[in-house]
């Protein structure tokens, strides 16, 4: 099973770019502030979902482990030394590079439920589902909050096995998660509307992305590349990994001229990546071209999604695109409180960047050990969709950074910085003796509503009220 990250660190200066994606940025930062606890907090976050007052009432995530698995905590040490973050944080893989992501999240954490115990794994350098079992099963973990995002897919990711079997040990594991930050014309999915078409000189069954779309027969979907930059999209379809009978899928990069710029094919595993480089001086339009090889196209669904370092909030427009990434693979997990964000400023509008949902999935997964990739699957009989995000928290606010030697409060935006707002959240409630499935039902159902029904593909079930989830009792 092809697992793919679609997102990557980048610091980006806020007033040039407009955002930074799972990133920090440079802004007019406020001044921090003392609690009532003697907790420095920065964060705009705090005030706006009631966290202070659980910790007025004497709340602050004592007795809770919080592990974070993220891209790094490279300046730990200086934030430590600035007593931003306490020394005694269990670090299970970090190496030396660039990324301090992973501090970011720590601080806002820290912030909010500052009695609880924090843990760290670099989902980067050490596998996505090692972190999730080692904080769960080494660090013992109650919560566990990440920022990385993979491709979309339509069959369940085996880190919602680990979860369950976390959860099975640990009646108060709740496992927060991000909705990512495609939505800015960074992902597609639609039905395989097949058309005819010729590519690279032999005629095949072309994806027409313009009718898949409900709009006019186009076979390409088209992306603007700068001069020097790399273009990469993961395509999936619904078929489930070592299927037998899967679809076989090919894709083409053509350039304006119908040349071919690369080409992958595939049908043992569902999942294709089409990567480019643009060399020459000028702007490319690159057009993605699918086809399909083997296989009936009824019933067939494909989804593409532009990967880092295309699409970091900012992404370079698809010609055609979609909503419903929210979460990526690990969307599909129920019991994950998958996080959106809104502005931090009222009246708290969901971020254009924020990806929305639901989470669709075409298959069930049981446990095989003889299996390539550890399971077997069966196709649903209808498409199950899930309602994610479940939530939305405040993004760009303002955090500490640290060069390595002294900090500046910087702001840090996308969804990555409104997870860990919730993971907090989920510590304070848990310090009130809830466990997860009243942190769960008091979350949802006490978040303030701000889409057009109940539940909404952008913002979920509302703006988290902690405060209020308190007062539900979660039951």
């Amino acid at each position: 099973m092809l697992k793919i990250i679609i997102v990557l660190t980048a610091l980006i200066v806020l007033t040039a770019c407009g955002g930074g994606g799972m990133s920090g940025a440079v802004g007019n930062p406020a001044q921090p502030g003392a609690s009532a606890t003697g907790v420095t907090v920065t964060s705009e976050a705090d005030a706006l979902l009631h966290m202070d007052q659980l910790r007025a009432s004497g709340f602050r995530g004592g007795g809770v482990r919080v592990g974070v698995i993220s891209t790094g905590v490279v300046n730990l040490a200086s934030y430590q030394s600035a007593g931003v973050l306490p020394t005694g944080i269990y670090v299970s893989k970090n190496t030396a590079g660039t990324l301090d992501e992973g501090s970011w999240m720590l601080e806002l954490v820290h912030q909010h439920a500052p009695d609880a115990v924090l843990g760290f794994c670099d989902g980067v350098d050490l596998d996505f589902n090692v972190c999730i079992e080692d904080l769960g099963n080494n660090f013992h973990a109650d919560i566990i909050v990440d920022d990385i995002l993979f491709s979309g897919q339509f069959y369940p990711d085996a880190s919602a096995a680990t979860i369950v079997q976390l959860e099975t040990a640990n009646d108060r594991m709740v496992f927060v998660h991000l909705a990512g930050n495609e939505q800015n014309s960074g992902y597609w999915q639609g039905p395989f509307v097949t058309m005819q078409g010729a590519v690279g000189g032999s005629q095949a069954t072309l994806l027409d992305f313009g009718a898949s779309s409900g709009g006019s027969t186009d076979a390409f979907n088209t992306v603007p590349v700068p001069a020097g930059k790399r273009l990469r999209l993961i395509v999936n379809w619904n078929d489930p990994p070592h299927g037998a009978d899967n679809h076989a899928l090919s894709v083409y990069l053509l350039d304006a001229n119908a040349q071919v710029l690369m080409h992958a094919s595939s049908q043992f595993d569902p999942t294709l990546i089409a990567d480019y480089t643009n060399t020459s001086g000028t702007e490319q339009a690159v057009r993605l071209v699918i086809t399909l090889d083997a296989g009936s196209a009824q019933g067939l669904a494909v989804q593409v999604t532009e990967g880092s370092p295309t699409c970091n909030i900012e992404c370079q427009p698809l010609s055609h695109s979609t909503s419903g990434l929210a979460g990526g693979t690990v969307g599909d997990i129920p019991d994950a409180l998958v996080v959106g964000a809104t502005d931090a400023m009222s009246p708290h509008t969901l971020e254009a960047w924020s990806n929305h949902g639901p989470f669709r999935l075409d298959f069930q997964a049981v446990a095989d050990a003889a299996a390539p990739d550890g399971f077997d699957y069966t196709r649903l009989a209808s498409p199950v969709v899930l309602k994610k995000p479940d939530l939305v928290a405040p993004d760009c606010v303002t955090t500490p950074f640290s060069n390595g030697k002294t900090l500046t409060n910087n702001l840090f935006c996308g969804t990555s910085a409104a997870v860990p707002a919730i993971a907090a959240a989920a510590a304070l409630l848990e310090s009130a003796g809830f466990n997860r499935a009243q942190v769960l039902k008091a979350l949802r159902s006490t978040a303030v509503p701000l889409g057009v029904a109940a539940w909404d593909p952008g913002y979920g079930f509302g703006l988290a009220d902690v405060a209020a989830a308190l007062r539900s009792g979660g039951n």
